[in-house]
């Protein structure tokens, strides 16, 4: 017994030592991570400009929540309430259906900003899968969200992740 206890003690000192922590030696349990995402969009024939970010935080590969602030600019009033009524009709309508939604949407000066989080631990994703066939190609085989299908998916839409 005192052999094994004297094993782990090195081993145990051996992951302090080299800086990483365990969860990297099982399985990436609470290896927690945030992969940043940038999409700046100059719609100004439209009447716009949109700055978006997606904070995705992820254990190990699946994602536990997006954080997303997105910046309408516009100095055309209908735009700005079009980018409004849009915005929390869409939301309202995800939350209500599915769960998982926080959201803050203020309009000031030529903007609306918008604070968005989406928790996955409390999203019913069975039924956003469902409904959204598309998203299958982003989950992994216990119906969560990879954070490689996240990346995949903001990209498509022409952001960039880091």
């Amino acid at each position: 017994m005192k052999k094994i206890a004297k094993i782990l003690v090195v081993f145990v000192g051996v992951i302090f030592l080299a800086g990483c922590d365990t969860n990297d030696l099982f399985g990436s349990i609470n290896n927690k991570s945030i992969t940043k995402c940038t999409l700046d969009s100059d719609q100004s024939a439209n009447g716009y400009k949109l700055n978006s970010e997606y904070n995705i935080y992820a254990t190990g590969n699946v994602v536990t929540s997006v954080k997303t602030t997105e910046v309408v600019t516009s100095d055309k009033e209908e735009i700005l309430k079009y980018f409004q009524n849009t915005l929390n009709t869409q939301y309202n309508a995800a939350n209500k259906s599915y769960g998982g939604y926080s959201f803050d949407i203020k309009k000031s000066d030529n903007k609306i900003t918008s604070n968005v989080t989406i928790d996955y631990n409390k999203m019913n994703l069975k039924k956003f899968v469902q409904d959204n066939a598309s998203m299958k190609s982003y989950i992994n085989k216990d119906n969560k969200i990879t954070l490689s299908g996240a990346k995949k998916l903001y990209e498509s839409l022409g952001a960039t992740c880091k």
